[in-house]
C-alpha cells in the first residue's frame, strides 16, 4: 500500500552552512504541526551538513546531495520531489516559530482560491552597531493581491513563502540563472511570484507565519548585497517591460530616480564614500537593463514531478 503524501512539504536548500542548518532542522521538526515532510536539498562542497543530518532520526525528513550549484537549481529539486500539494519554503539561516506550519495550513485551508502564503520574517537576536540583517518584514495586517505589484514590497521575501503546487503547474519553475549562486546574485523569487501574479493568482501576506533571520553581516557586505538586489530586481523588472507591463516600467524607473537622487545628494555634501557606492549602484543598474534583454528572452522550466537531477 503506497504511503500517503503529508499536508505539507518543507523545503530547505543549503549550501556549506552545518551549524545553520542545524538549527533550522530543529525549529521545523519543533512544530506543533506535524503532518509534513522536511526536504533538505545540501550542495555542499564539504561533508559536514550530510553529517549534522545523519544525526536526526526522523522519517519526515529526506535528504538529497546535489553537485549542482545556485539557489533556484536547488529549488527546483526540492520542487520536484515533493509530495505535498503545499510547498513552504524558509532558508538555513532562519529560525521558524513552532506555530510556523500550522498558521501556513490554515491560511490555506480558509481560502481554496489561494495559491501562495507569504509571512512574518523578524531578525534573530540583537541588533548590532555595524551590522545589517536583510529579507525582514514586519507588516501588521493580513492583505491579499490578485495582480501585479512589486512583490518584496507587499509580499515578502523567499525565506517565509507558501505555495500550492498548481503555482509551479500554471507559470513553470524557477529560472535557474537567476538567484544565490549564480552571477545575478537574486532576482529568482520576484521573477516567479511576478510571473503568477501577472496570470492573477492570488496571494497573501499575513504576520501569523513566523521566522527569525539569522543572518546579520557589516555594513561594507550589505552595502554589496544591495549592487546584486539592484542588478537583480532592474533585470527581472526590465524583462517584463519589455512585454508592455507598465508596473514593471515603473519600478525600473523608480530605481533608477532613486540612484540619481542618492548621487546628487552625496555630491552635494561632498560624502566621499556613499558617492562612490552610489556610482557602483548605476553600475549595477545599467548592467540590470541590458540583462533585462536576456530574461525577456528565456522561458521557465517546466514543472515535472520527480524530475530531479540530484546525485
Amino acid at each position: 500500500m503506497a504511503e500517503s503524501a503529508p499536508v505539507i512539504s518543507v523545503l530547505i536548500c543549503t549550501r556549506n552552512r552545518s551549524e545553520k542548518v542545524e538549527v533550522a532542522v530543529r525549529s521545523i521538526l519543533d512544530n506543533t504541526f506535524t503532518d509534513f515532510e522536511l526536504l533538505i536539498v545540501d550542495q555542499s562542497t564539504d561533508g559536514g551538513t550530510a553529517a549534522v543530518m545523519r544525526r536526526f532520526d526522523d522519517q519526515r525528513i529526506r535528504y538529497i546531495h546535489t553537485d549542482t550549484v545556485g539557489l533556484s537549481r536547488s529549488r527546483n529539486i526540492a520542487i520536484r520531489e515533493s509530495r505535498a500539494e503545499i510547498i513552504a519554503f524558509t532558508d538555513d539561516d532562519c529560525i521558524c516559530d513552532s506555530e510556523w506550519l500550522a498558521c501556513i495550513v490554515a491560511e490555506f485551508e480558509a481560502d481554496p482560491s489561494l495559491s501562495g502564503v507569504y509571512g512574518r520574517v523578524l531578525s534573530y537576536g540583537e541588533a548590532r552597531k555595524g551590522m545589517i540583517c536583510h529579507c525582514l518584514i514586519d507588516a501588521p495586517e493580513r492583505l491579499t493581491v490578485a495582480e501585479p505589484i512589486i512583490p518584496f514590497e507587499v509580499l515578502g521575501h523567499g525565506n517565509n513563502m507558501s505555495f500550492r503546487k498548481s503555482v509551479f503547474r500554471s507559470v513553470g519553475l524557477y529560472i535557474e540563472s537567476l538567484g544565490a549562486g549564480t552571477w545575478m546574485k537574486g532576482g529568482e523569487d520576484t521573477e516567479l511570484i511576478y510571473r503568477a501574479l501577472r496570470k492573477r493568482l492570488k496571494f497573501s501576506y499575513t504576520p501569523a507565519p513566523l521566522v527569525y533571520h539569522d543572518n546579520w553581516m557589516p555594513e561594507a557586505r550589505a552595502a554589496q548585497l544591495e549592487c546584486g538586489y539592484i542588478l537583480a530586481a532592474v533585470a527581472v523588472f526590465t524583462s517584463f517591460a519589455l512585454r508592455l507591463d507598465t508596473n514593471a516600467a515603473g519600478h525600473v524607473l523608480y530605481r533608477g530616480r532613486l540612484i540619481l537622487e542618492r548621487i546628487i545628494y552625496f555630491a552635494l555634501h561632498r560624502e566621499s564614500e556613499n558617492l562612490r557606492q552610489s556610482f557602483v549602484m548605476l553600475k549595477w543598474y545599467f548592467i540590470g537593463l541590458a540583462m533585462g534583454l536576456r530574461y525577456f528572452l528565456v522561458p521557465p522550466p517546466h514543472f515535472s514531478a520527480g524530475a530531479a537531477k540530484a546525485n
